[in-house]
């Protein structure tokens, strides 16, 4: 009887919006390590064109932090210098635990129709199959996080009215006009300015390299295009400044921006299954929603640090306990 009136409360959060909290993460005598023991290393992953950086970096605390709830030392480090390097870094001894996005995981590694001439959005399970595929051996694939990034052309309401755009495919006979905004690496790299160009006669009157920043700092993308310095910001559909700010997100018919798994890898000598059931517990819950969520929170100046942001979501989650 107990059960079921847990199952009523629960199916009444849930038409209420707020959902059922997860059993908090808690110490767990077998993956508790003995002092003085090294830690488990978790690196922040290298992020997808118009991901704010700190946003990798938080996503690394976020595991690092639960896994301190659950008994097991765990530290974040540097990420991998280059593309691709994560899973031969596990392997090595390097990293512990590496979540990374799927398609930089596997840079030079992908048939060109899933890295860069034709990608589709919806190859996305193929994309992690063959990730899975390429691992070194005694490195894992655990369960990807609910979240998913995509590069999207992001505009203000005001710019989106006036030219009556809801498609990248409508910038086409317009793009002339105005100046688009975004990572250095989107004005040279796959997927990026000339492809938009191919695929929708896209090709602006001026690109600003900017910083994919939810800030309003000077070198800003967000903050240039709230004072139209810019028309066209290229961002993450995570992003937290596009519901902030109600800036519109346009549609990406012909798939130039291939969807991103964040999915962790492990090692499997230094990761035991009890540690993996509280990775996959925290992908669980990291929606896209969440991601920006807890964007907002580092971006909160009663919080000094990223690790102490990352700690307020997984309470505010229900993850860990206050004070755990």
């Amino acid at each position: 009887m107990r059960r079921k009136s847990i199952a009523a409360l629960c199916l009444a959060a849930l038409l209420l919006g707020s959902g059922c909290a997860p059993a908090p993460i808690v110490a767990i005598p077998t993956i508790s390590h003995a002092i003085g023991e090294v830690p488990l290393r978790v690196a922040a992953p290298e992020v997808p064109t118009g991901v704010d950086p700190q946003d990798g970096v938080l996503v690394a605390e976020v595991y690092a932090t639960a896994l301190n709830a659950a008994g097991a030392k765990a530290e974040v480090i540097e990420p991998a210098t280059s593309a691709g390097t994560a899973p031969a870094d596990v392997a090595a001894g390097k990293i512990d635990i590496a979540p990374v996005f799927s398609r930089p995981a596997m840079a030079g590694k992908l048939p060109a129709a899933q890295s860069g001439d034709a990608p589709q959005s919806s190859d996305a399970p193929q994309v992690l199959a063959a990730l899975k595929e390429s691992l070194p051996s005694g490195v894992e694939l655990l369960n990807p996080a609910k979240a998913q990034d995509k590069t999207s052309m992001v505009v203000t309401a005001v710019t989106a009215e006036k030219y009556q755009l809801k498609s990248s495919a409508d910038l086409a006979g317009i793009c002339e006009k105005l100046v688009m905004g975004g990572p250095a690496v989107f004005h040279e790299g796959p997927n990026g300015l000339a492809e938009l160009g191919k695929e929708y006669n896209c090709i602006p009157a001026r690109f600003k390299a900017l910083a994919p920043t939810a800030n309003y700092s000077d070198n800003s993308m967000l903050w240039a295009l709230l004072q139209d310095d810019i028309q066209i910001a290229v961002m993450s559909n995570s992003s937290p400044a596009i519901a902030d700010n109600a800036l519109v997100v346009l549609s990406d018919p012909k798939n130039v921006f291939p969807v991103q798994d964040l999915v962790p890898v492990v090692s499997t000598a230094r990761v035991s299954k009890d540690v993996q059931a509280v990775v996959d517990k925290v992908s669980a819950t990291l929606t896209d929603g969440e991601v920006a969520n807890l964007s907002r929170l580092a971006q909160d100046r009663h919080f000094g640090t990223l690790a102490e942001a990352a700690d307020a979501w997984l309470v505010q989650k229900g993850l860990v306990e206050a004070g755990s």
